[in-house]
């Protein structure tokens, strides 16, 4: 239940984390700008909610594969984002006050992380965590 009530709240992130998905499968990369993503956004439903995106290794003892560190615009507005027929949300959406284990990292202060695994496992979305206290 706590889970789903942290995606509801940031559903543009859930959102960001199916276009970056969608984008990798399609092109087997992990170079990209968030301009080169935000072009698959055809309907424009977050393209002014985030800044910056910043890809990095995500190492996890069993898997590991990818971790997409993002940035909230001032613009946000996660209240106008509805999800589609086939966007569901993630099972694990967490919150965490640090973002980030690098202090390259830290110092960013990103906003959150969208994890993914390698492209054997298909890129597939294995968390979102966004900056804030789990009451």
């Amino acid at each position: 239940m706590k889970i789903t009530a942290i995606a509801n709240n940031n559903k543009d992130v859930v959102v960001l984390s199916y276009l970056i998905r969608d984008y990798m499968r399609k092109t087997d990369s992990v170079n990209f700008r968030l301009t080169e993503i935000l072009k698959g956004d055809t309907l424009g439903r977050v393209a002014i909610n985030f800044s910056e995106i910043e890809i990095d290794y995500w190492s996890n003892l069993w898997y590991g594969g990818y971790a997409v560190y993002f940035k909230f615009s001032k613009e946000r507005n996660r209240d106008s984002v509805q999800l589609t027929q086939y966007e569901r949300i993630p099972w694990k959406v967490k919150m965490r006050d640090k973002i980030g284990k690098k202090e390259e990292l830290l110092t960013k202060d990103f906003d959150g992380v969208i994890h993914f695994y390698y492209p054997e496992r298909f890129y597939s979305i294995a968390e979102i965590i966004v900056r804030g206290s789990p009451n």
